[in-house]
């Protein structure tokens, strides 16, 4: 009866309630994938391709991978420059190189999902990933990822 007394958290302060482990968000549940192999055959999604925005994700790439992999794309963000001066390993990957411009999009869209070519090898094995690059899978939608994939794949 005495509200005043109670707990008060401000917006977006913990605790936080999350949705229950197995719910599905309103869009759909995205489809989990076991292996590189799975990954391999698949495409840019033509809903994607039509709705790519240059502009849009561009400020994604900024925001999200820039600080690892650099405004050119080649691993040389102020963060790889932190990394390689405490001997922290592995470093950013040079985007540019032909190992990720001659990738799959299917295997790109991988890495971003799960940390990394590091991090997804580590996963396959059934272990934890020690990448210090994190899972988009958890910080940006599959539509977001996609994006990613082609705005790397056209530099």
């Amino acid at each position: 009866s005495e509200m005043h007394y109670q707990p008060s958290y401000k917006s977006q302060e913990g605790p936080r309630v999350l949705p229950p482990p197995e719910s599905v968000p309103v869009t759909g549940r995205e489809f989990r994938y076991a292996s590189l192999d799975e990954y391999r055959p698949l495409t840019i999604p033509q809903p994607v391709a039509e709705s790519y925005d240059g502009a849009m994700v561009e400020e994604v790439y900024r925001v999200n991978c820039l600080m690892c992999h650099g405004a050119n794309m080649r691993g040389e963000g102020p963060t790889a420059a932190v990394m390689e001066k405490r001997g922290l390993s592995p470093l950013p990957a040079n985007l540019t190189l032909e190992m990720t411009q001659e990738s799959l999009p299917g295997e790109i869209f991988a890495f971003i999902t799960e940390g990394g070519r590091q991090g997804y090898a580590l996963i396959e094995k059934d272990r934890e990933s020690a990448s210090p690059m994190p899972a988009f899978q958890f910080l940006l939608t599959e539509q977001e990822r996609w994006m990613l994939v082609k705005y790397i794949l056209d530099r």
